[in-house]
């Protein structure tokens, strides 16, 4: 489980937390308890306070973005929705989008990138991002894509293409190891093929599951479909590569590799499909950050008249929704 976001749910739900041998925690040493909760046996008794100030006693087992289950010694397991809690001053978890519980919890950003220009010719480059992210304590949900567009007025459309991520990871809280199922689609105007899909699964590892850094590595099996005016079926083995690293509050780097060796039927092809994006926050109210990024794709075997890189760079605004 993300550690930052573990203790900033404990901290707010846990508004007294006590050592079985009676001695009271600090709110800065509740914090250390709770990560300690995780990745070991519990040792500590905890306390919830109700909106209405009723406290009920026991051990949490459970942390999610949305709700708390708590072990009572005489009622059980009792799961509070987050509303029904009585929290300590702090940011609130995201709400869902314009005021409904549609995703939330959720990180989510969109960018927009827009350049033109105007001498004889007239072009106009557009490109659009989102991300939206969710993690609890036994899930993780990835929902990534983006829009590159290109026009010339003479020439016409030169670049006119899209790429849509989405993973969902089953986490055991306390392993190293956690179990993946993604799908990723494309569209690109001037390839023989106008839409790709490929499924893939497989078994994921935390290779690094720090504050600041997380590093993934999954790697199984993949299935790719191909339409167009080359229609195709491809057996693959995929491994996927992602870190994040967040710099400071205000700074994040973001990397994705997805490497796909074809099985069947042209065993040896391969792709590798890269992502990296810097973003700065430059306003708190709303928040809205700069990023800078690049995207590349390589296949070993392009379409006649294709080369093997497709190289693209983006400047963008991004808006936290």
């Amino acid at each position: 489980m993300d550690v930052s976001s573990t203790l900033y749910i404990a901290v707010q739900l846990v508004i007294r937390a006590r050592h079985r041998g009676g001695d009271t925690l600090t709110r800065s040493t509740c914090g250390v308890a709770v990560l300690l909760a995780l990745w070991a046996s519990p040792v500590h008794a905890d306390t919830l306070v109700l909106a209405n100030g009723d406290a009920i006693h026991g051990e949490i087992i459970e942390w999610a973005i949305d709700h708390v289950v708590i072990e009572h010694p005489q009622l059980g397991k009792l799961r509070l929705e987050l509303d029904q809690l009585k929290l300590d001053t702090g940011t609130p978890p995201n709400p869902g989008l314009f005021g409904t519980r549609f995703m939330r919890g959720w990180k989510r950003r969109v960018d927009l990138g827009l350049t033109g220009e105007r001498d004889n010719d007239h072009t106009v480059s557009l490109t659009v991002g989102w991300k939206f992210n969710y993690k609890d304590q036994f899930k993780r949900w990835r929902l990534h894509g983006r829009y590159f567009y290109n026009a010339d007025e003479d020439d016409g459309d030169d670049d006119n293409n899209a790429t849509v991520q989405l993973r969902r990871d089953w986490l055991m809280p306390g392993s190293r190891w956690f179990y993946s199922l993604g799908s990723r689609y494309q569209f690109d105007d001037f390839e023989a093929w106008k839409h790709r899909i490929t499924l893939l699964t497989g078994p994921g590892f935390h290779v690094i599951d720090a504050e600041k850094h997380a590093l993934d590595l999954v790697i199984g099996p993949a299935f790719t479909r191909e339409f167009g005016s080359s229609n195709a079926n491809k057996s693959e083995g995929v491994v996927v590569v992602s870190y994040d690293w967040t710099i400071s509050e205000r700074q994040s780097i973001d990397f994705d590799n997805l490497y796909s060796l074809e099985l069947a039927p042209n065993s040896g092809d391969w792709r590798n499909f890269t992502t990296l994006a810097w973003a700065l926050r430059v306003t708190e109210h709303p928040a809205m950050s700069l990023s800078f990024g690049i995207q590349n794709e390589y296949d070993s075997k392009p379409d006649p008249g294709d080369n093997s890189n497709d190289f693209k760079y983006f400047l963008t605004l991004g808006l936290d929704l």
